[in-house]
């Protein structure tokens, strides 16, 4: 075929020109997957080329990217097209081969049928009946099997005719193709033309292109050649320049470098000079401490003394009152209470008094402002009145000014007045300014802009008032700023009217009424859910806007975010801004519409700030539900000033001392000053003129530099204050009842005030004029003064007395005190400043002078702690102020002379000049007891007065001595340590307890210990606090096994020396563990991890001299053999060991594995269980309170509404409540009182199947946090194999010890189907049956997770259906799995859901079990009989299919003869033909009608465990015949099959029947229609019946063995029979009878029949016993025949030929 198709498309040329060309398509893609169909380059290149090498031929037409494209869809048509040829080929060679077989079989088939047919004809001949039968089933088959082949021969004809028919298509379509192919072969030669002239191409255009790369790379290497020499040129000209830089510099370097060593060598000195004068000021300081500490005794001892005079006036007014029969406790608590009252009532007093004098101050200041101002800028000033106002008449006696506004309660008022302003808010503010007139407005607002105090606390009065308003402070500082600005006037509602040009009077009213309605409907009240909002609409972050610390010139942005917080939607417009913030404040707001709740927008505020003054004010915007406001302040930079203390006390000193005391001024504010530090002489009072013009002229720094100590305003001040002062304690018992919380303007204090002020002016009439001398002449006589009575008191400023301190600073101020003169001294020092704005500090320094001319530098030698024991010296450095010398003599009380010496006793000292004595102090435990009075038993402390004593003066020089006595003792609470016995793997630990007895700290270090001891922390070293015990641990590590004795010694840093006695035992176990701490990874809750390790057995040798061996301490050595060991995990743990018991064999060692499988607590669980139920119960609870609470409201309201219609109908006296018939009902009150109460469970209901177990583990596990544990696992280990418990003998001392670390996790992923549970548990399945189940998990980390699984056993009966996918946080995947058991045992399976670091284990179990189905039917050997029925009629039997199994079993019964199988069995040989009769059929014979024989009712259905149900087995005949059987199988769940039986059945044409005798014809009945034989001879009579017994006798050695053999005679049960009634002839007809004739013929050939005769019930058999035993001379090579007649007597008599033949056979 393939020839022919090769001759039909032109020969082997054609075909050869095919192969060829599919080279030269296989070129086309050049090696790549893509098609090279040309570029734009190599066009180029062609054009190129082209006039380069071929000008003088005219190129051909090159083929085009679209012909390329055609060329190669029509070659890979054509290759289909030959491919489907070569196809249809192959498929009729395959059809025509099929059908030459099939012809072969049919011919075959016919010479087997005739063959067949010729037997069957010799055997007809022949007579032979079991031929004939089995050659015509053979005909049968053959002739079947003939008519099969002819039809499938034609099946195949057909199909070949068809695929000819396509063959001839697929040729007819590629023969259309055949000029194209040509044509394609030809452009295929050209394209493969074009592309080698297109390569030669790219090979020139290379070439060329490596021949200028080649130029170019010379090129390129001689340029760099030229470079790099360029470079080492230029190189060596920097080195050389380097060199001659070097040289010329290094004398310069020198130069520097010893500059450099003289600065650190002064930076050095100077280090030096400022620690020694460091140390002085602290040992000045300790001084301080020492003198202060007597005045510290002494007012704690008066405060004790006065304490206890209380407290005994306390109880004898107690006792008296008692007597009194009064009751003490209320009256003393009355009179407590009273005292509480007086005390807060003259701390108010006080207060009050103080805050006016701080009101005074600060308006002084101010005064010095003003003045100063106006000297500074007259200009401001040019009012004649104002002018005229400042000046004074000369001996004017009247008060100050100041002094009398505060008389007037004015000024109260108006204090009243600016603290109601600022409380109010910025709405009214706005109100308040906008109410002023218009005049006023600039003048109110300088105002309140140059007052330097605080607005809530404003002094202005109304008559300062009205003078400040003569001044227009609205000129500016530089002229041309403000020519052009405006004050904004506010326009009146008349002038915003709209007008009507040309308008009538009617239509202006109603213009005029649109107007008022539509402003009134601007702002409306906004309700949501009966709900009215009230309050501000908006929320501004920040609330205030405040640009702090502002500088002039500077730009401030800050943005203001708006948010809408009303009820729903609202709008909101900007109004404007306060009118004196205009010229500053640029508001950026675009009105955002309206705003849904809780929608927020923006505001930007943009400060450009032109004057240095405070600025506040108010963004003011309209919304729907009203106007509102933002606060808006621009503060500028101020100063905040203050020190540390306001006094220093330098004690008492010896004149000639010098003292020095520093304090810190420090500056919290963000705006710097010059400050000026000097001392205010002058004590007491003086007479200096403060009159009225003073006030706000100069500054008080100014003022005492201006005029002399005497009479400065700060004393002026200090006078009004002490006067204020007087006044108000002479009259504080008169107004104590009159006084109250705002009463500083009563008459009284007015009075003392207008008092003091007319003292202070008369005081000052004689020096009025001294204010108006020049400022320039006031500091040298200032200067002059002040050094001259520095002099006198010793009070000095030190080297800081003027400076200036930045903003955010401190400095450091020094007051020097060097007496001259003995007395006490208190000075005062005042710390002015240039900022106007900042208060003047004062400082107050006391001190005592003495005069001695011995005296001793140190009044008091503070030796501080001491410890007993221990030497400490110091010197005692005495002074002679005298001009000659003294001798003097150093005593110490006797009580201390055994500790305390001076050295020497006596010496000379010079005049003006000093003496040094040495104090050696050595305190012993004698003290305790020695010292006396001037030891404290208590405290410790030592006071011993020291006594020098001057020749030539009755007066000694004292001095102290003071120390704190303490003991340098530590103790430990042990004395001993006993380690017991420890394995030399292990470490025994022993806590102690260390205290330090001294009052000192104390350094300790524990040294000299063995190696195998180690104390912790910090390895035994560390320091000790006073009175301190800490906690220490020992570890006794041994490392052999051995007694061990030692001691620990711990040292103190004075190398005393503490020691404990330690002992213990090492101990040498016969086992060891590879590893004694194991670390598990973090692992999360409900997921497993395992670890292993190894028990060895080392001990092999007892030999105790070449290596250790296992042995307690120095006791016996372990027995060399196998060794036990035991794990003994703690209770509670979420450890498993395994094995936890074993024996290991010297040498050998054991894996051990440790599991780690963290859970929840279970308690926990159930009190997150009861806590959860809890809070469900009483949010029902509340719920169900407010539903009732509700309906009864509702309830109550229907009431009141049926009230108020009743009352209505009633008509006018129904609208008052007391007219009327009767008092109106009442409205109905609620009942419910509140929420019920709830009975939360308790945890002992709380069980682990129940939802809310589950429940609180689902939460617990959410919210689980984390936790780390340590558990130890002891291992005992005793020698011998293990046995029964408590056999083997062991010694807890050889007891190994395992570390394990938990640290738990919060899982990654949870079950949260079924309530949880993580396990499948699929119960008990039968064998075969698929059951799916699913499981839903949850990711409750922050993360995605990627899942993966481990891998089932795919030989097991579990399978995941579906695949696993990433996971996102909080989602969700669903789990199918199936369980299909195939053996009948429990399966458990763990699949392990991964995500990288953690691990869901999810259990799946399930039972296979096999289906047991009991059958109780009466079978023998599996074959049912169901015994004989007449032919026509039907027998039921009913029998239990029992369920012995726990589950539900589906069955299913078939019968063969239903099955598709039966024709294929049927096939076999049958069993009468076979020598053996091995095969057997089920299938016996069939009904002719084509109905079942035999029927199982029911088929199928579903039997409950441990039940049972009734089958009813029908067998209905339609003809007689003895070979009525038919199979049976029982199948559960359709698949496995249980039970298989055969059932059997006579059918019989008559009642009476006989059974059991030999077969003369097979048991399989033909199909064909037989001649039945003749049963009736010519009279009608019925002819016998022949039937065939043989007998067979066992012949022995001599003898033979009788043969027996049974003959059944049976009677059927029929349906008519069961049907009559009883009576006789139903007795007639039911049973029946049988009889042997002539049986003595047979009875002389041995035959023998027992019984001869008899009846056989209805339904049953009887048997006939037949026995031969063989006559005396038998041959046993002749068979014995004879005949006897059996009648039957039925419904019919019947007679049967009973044939017998009998023949010996041998064993």
């Amino acid at each position: 075929m393939d020839d022919d198709y090769g001759q039909m498309f032109g020969g082997e040329d054609f075909m050869g020109d095919i192969g060829l060309e599919d080279e030269a398509i296989l070129d086309y893609d050049d090696g790549d997957d893509n098609l090279d169909l040309g570029s734009d380059e190599e066009e180029e290149i062609e054009s190129f080329v082209g006039d380069r090498d071929y000008d003088e031929k005219t190129p051909e037409p090159t083929i085009s990217k679209q012909e390329q494209l055609r060329m190669i869809h029509l070659r890979s048509h054509l290759n289909q097209l030959t491919e489907k040829v070569k196809h249809h080929q192959y498929l009729t060679e395959k059809t025509r081969e099929e059908q030459k077989q099939c012809r072969n079989r049919m011919s075959q088939l016919e010479t087997e049928r005739d063959q067949v047919f010729k037997e069957i004809q010799g055997a007809e001949s022949d007579k032979n009946t079991s031929a004939l039968y089995r050659l015509r089933a053979r005909h049968e088959r053959v002739c079947q099997e003939l008519e099969n082949e002819h039809k499938l021969e034609k099946m195949i004809a057909d199909r070949l005719e068809q695929e000819e028919y396509e063959l001839a298509k697929v040729e007819v379509e590629r023969g259309k193709f055949l000029l194209a192919e040509d044509d394609l072969i030809k452009q295929e030669q050209q394209l493969a033309k074009e592309k080698t002239d297109m390569a030669l191409q790219r090979l020139r255009k290379e070439e060329m292109k490596a021949k200028r790369a080649i130029r170019q790379h010379a090129k390129r290497q001689k340029d760099y050649q030229t470079a790099l020499e360029d470079q080492k040129r230029r190189q060596q000209m920097t080195v050389d320049d380097a060199e001659r830089s070097h040289a010329k510099h290094s004398k310069f370097l020198n130069q520097t470098m010893e500059k450099m060593q003289k600065r650190h060598e002064e930076e050095n000195a100077r280090y030096k000079e400022n620690m020694r004068k460091k140390m002085e000021m602290l040992l000045k300081l300790k001084g301080d401490i020492t003198a202060n500490r007597e005045n510290l005794k002494a007012l704690h001892a008066r405060d004790q003394a006065a304490n206890k005079e209380a407290k005994q006036r306390e109880e004898e007014e107690r006792q008296r009152i008692l007597q009194e029969g009064g009751n003490p406790d209320e009256i003393l608590l009355i009179r407590k209470r009273i005292e509480e009252f007086e005390r807060q009532k003259t701390e108010f007093e006080n207060e009050k008094r103080q805050k006016q004098a701080t009101i005074m101050d600060k308006i002084l200041v101010e005064e010095d402002r003003l003045k100063k101002r106006k000297k500074q800028q007259p200009h401001l000033w040019t009012d004649p009145k104002s002018d005229k106002s400042k000046i004074v008449g000369p001996q004017k006696k009247k008060p100050l000014k100041i002094f009398r506004e505060l008389t007037d309660s004015s000024i109260f008022d108006e204090i009243m007045k600016e603290n109601t302003y600022i409380i109010n808010g910025p709405e009214e503010q706005t109100t308040q300014r906008d109410g002023q007139e218009p005049g006023k407005t600039d003048t109110a607002r300088e105002d309140r802009k140059i007052s330097p105090l605080p607005v809530d606390s404003s002094d202005s009065s109304d008559a300062e008032f009205e003078e400040e308003e003569k001044v227009n402070l609205a000129v500016p500082e530089f002229e041309g700023l403000w020519d052009q600005h405006k004050p904004y006037k506010v326009p009146k509602d008349t002038e915003s009217t709209l007008k009507l040009p040309n308008g009538s009077k009617m239509e202006k009213e109603i213009l005029e009424k649109v107007l008022d309605k539509h402003r009134q409907g601007i702002v409306v009240k906004q309700v949501a859910a009966g709900r009215e909002f009230q309050g501000c609409p908006f929320y501004s972050k920040p609330d205030v806007i405040h640009f702090k610390d502002f500088e002039v010139g500077k730009t401030y942005k800050k943005k203001v975010t708006l948010t809408n917080v009303s009820y729903t939607v609202n709008y909101c417009k900007y109004i404007n801004i306060t009118e004196m913030l205009k010229d500053f404040i640029e508001i950026q707001f675009d009105p955002p519409g309206q705003m849904s709740a809780g929608l927020t927008c923006e505001m930007m505020v943009t400060f450009k700030p032109m004057i240095n003054e405070d600025l506040f004010g108010e963004v003011k915007f309209l919304s729907q539900t009203g106007p509102f406001a933002i606060p808006l302040q621009c503060t500028t930079k101020k100063c905040d000033l203050s020190t540390d203390t306001c006094r220093i006390d330098f004690g008492t000193t010896v004149i000639g001392e010098t003292l020095k005391r520093t304090f810190t001024l420090t500056n919290k504010g963000a705006l710097g000053t010059k400050f000026e530090f000097f001392k205010v002489t002058g004590q007491k009072e003086r007479t200096v003129t403060t009159a009225a013009t003073s006030l706000g002229g100069l500054t008080t720094a100014d003022t005492i530099r201006a005029f002399s100590p005497d009479s400065t305003s700060v004393v002026a001040k200090k006078d009004v204050t002490n006067s204020l002062e007087k006044t108000d304690e002479k009259k504080a018992a008169e107004d104590a009842d009159k006084a109250s919380m705002g009463g500083v303007g009563t008459s009284d204090e007015q009075n003392g005030t207008q008092a003091a002020g007319e003292g202070l002016s008369m005081a000052g009439d004689g020096d009025q004029g001294e204010e108006e001398q020049p400022l320039q002449d006031s500091p040298d006589l200032a200067v002059s003064e002040m050094e001259d009575y520095g002099t006198l008191d010793g009070m000095k400023v030190g080297l800081v007395a003027t400076g200036e301190l930045g903003p955010f600073s401190s400095t450091k101020l020094e007051i020097i005190w060097q007496p001259h003169i003995p007395g006490r001294v208190d000075t005062e020092f005042l710390i002015t400043f240039s900022d106007p704005l900042s208060d003047s500090i004062s400082i107050q320094a006391i001190a005592n002078a003495i005069d001695v001319p011995v005296w001793v530098e140190r009044q008091t030698v503070d030796l501080k702690i001491c410890m007993y024991d221990r030497l400490y010296q110091d010197t005692i450095i005495v002074n002679n102020r005298a001009t000659t010398a003294l001798r003097l003599k150093f005593e110490v009380c006797k009580e201390l002379k055994n500790h305390l010496e001076l050295l020497p006793k006596t010496g000379y000292i010079q005049a003006q000049s000093n003496f040094s004595a040495q104090m050696k102090f050595l305190p012993r435990k004698s003290l305790f007891e020695e010292a006396g009075k001037y030891f404290d038993k208590e405290t410790g402390v030592l006071e011993a007065p020291m006594i020098i004593r001057v020749a030539d003066q009755t007066q000694p020089v004292p001095f102290t001595v003071q120390a704190v006595l303490t003991t340098s003792d530590m103790e430990f609470d042990t004395t001993d340590i006993d380690f017991g016995c420890c394995t030399i793997y292990e470490s025994t630990k022993a806590k102690i307890k260390l205290t330090n007895k001294s009052i000192l700290p104390q350094e300790f270090g524990f040294v000299g210990h063995p190696e195998f001891v180690e104390v912790q922390p910090n390895d035994g070293f560390g320091t000790l606090l006073p009175l301190e015990t800490i906690d220490l641990e020992v570890i006794f590590s041994p490392k052999k096994a051995k007694d061990y004795k030692f001691e620990l010694n711990c040292k103190s840093l004075i190398n005393r020396e503490f020691k404990i006695q330690c002992k213990g035992v090492g101990v040498h176990p016969p086992l060891e563990m590879s590893h004694q701490v194991i670390h598990f990874s973090a692992t999360s809750l409900y997921d497993v991890s395992t670890a292993y390790f190894h028990v060895i057995n080392s001990h092999t040798s007892t030999n105790e001299f070449t290596h250790p061996v296992p042995r307690i301490g120095k006791g016996e050595i372990a027995p060399v053999g196998p060794t036990s060991f035991e794990f003994v995990v703690p209770e509670g743990s979420p450890l498993t060991i395994s094995p936890s018991v074993g024996t290991i064999e010297p040498g050998k060692k054991c894996p051990i594995w440790v599991r780690f499988a963290p859970e929840l607590n279970e308690l926990d669980i159930k009190k997150e269980a009861v806590r959860m139920a809890t809070k469900a119960l009483e949010a029902q609870a509340e719920k169900e309170f407010e539903e009732k609470l509700k309906r009864e409201r509702e309830e109550a309201d229907q009431a009141l509404d049926e009230q108020k219609a009743v009352g209505k109908g009633k008509g006018k006296d129904a609208k008052s409540p007391t007219k009327g018939k009767g008092k109106s009902s009442p409205a109905p009150s609620l009942t419910v009182s509140g929420p019920r109460p709830i009975s939360p469970p308790t945890l002992e209901t709380i069980t682990k199947d129940s939802p809310a177990y589950a429940a609180a583990k689902a939460s617990l596990l959410r919210q689980y946090r984390g936790s780390f544990r340590t558990v130890t696992i002891p291992c005992y280990v005793a020698s011998g194999k293990c046995g029964n418990p408590g056999e083997l003998p062991y010694s807890v001392h050889n007891t190994l010890y395992l570390e394990v670390h938990c640290p738990v996790v919060k899982p990654t992923l949870v079950v949260i189907s079924d309530n949880g549970k993580s396990t499948l548990d699929y119960g008990e399945v039968s064998l075969g049956q698929n059951i799916i189940k699913s499981v839903t998990i949850q990711n409750i980390s922050n993360k995605t997770v990627e899942l993966t699984s481990s891998i089932l056993n795919t030989g097991g009966p579990f399978l995941m259906l579906n695949a696993l996918r990433v996971l996102p946080p909080d989602g969700t995947h669903t789990i199918l799995i199936s369980y299909t058991p195939e053996k009948g045992e429990v399966f458990h399976e763990v699949l392990e859901i991964k995500t990288g670091h953690t691990s869901l284990h999810i259990t799946l179990t399930g039972k296979g079990v096999s289906p047991m189905i009991q059958i109780n039917m009466p079978m023998q050997d599996g074959v049912l009989d169901m015994g004989a029925v007449l032919a026509g009629e039907y027998l039921e039997r009913t029998f239990k299919l029992l369920n012995s199994s726990s589950l539900s079993i589906d069955y299913c019964i078939k019968m063969d003869s239903l099955s598709l199988e039966r024709h294929n069995i049927a096939q076999a040989v049958p069993a009468f033909i076979q020598a053996n009769k091995t095969t057997k059929l089920s299938v016996g014979t069939q009904n002719n009608n084509g109905q079942n024989v035999f029927d199982l009712v029911p088929a199928e259905g579903r039997v409950p465990p441990g039940s049972s149900i009734d089958l009813t087995v029908t067998f209905a005949p339609d003809h007689p015949s003895d070979h009525y059987s038919d199979g049976v199988r029982i199948e559960l769940f359709g698949k496995e099959e249980t039970h298989n039986f055969m059932i059997k059945g006579m059918a019989k044409p008559r009642i009476m029947f006989v059974h059991g005798m030999d077969e003369r014809t097979p048991d399989i009945e033909s199909l064909a229609e037989e001649t039945p034989a003749p049963t009736e001879d010519e009279d009608g009579k019925l002819l016998p019946t022949p039937i065939l017994f043989t007998l067979r006798s066992i012949a022995k050695e001599n003898d033979f063995i009788p043969a027996s053999r049974d003959l059944f005679v049976g009677c059927v049960r029929t349906m008519a029979v069961s049907q009559k009634k009883d009576g006789k002839g139903a007795s007639k007809h039911g049973n029946g009878e049988f009889q042997f004739d002539n049986v003595q013929l047979i009875t002389q050939k041995g035959f023998n029949i027992e019984p001869q005769k008899g009846m056989v019930e209805a339904g049953g058999l009887k048997p006939v016993t037949f026995t031969w035993t063989p006559p005396a001379g038998h041959d046993p090579n002749t068979p014995v025949e004879a005949s006897v007649m059996l009648t039957l007597k039925g419904d019919v008599t019947e007679q049967i030929k009973v044939m017998l033949r009998a023949f010996v056979v041998s064993d």
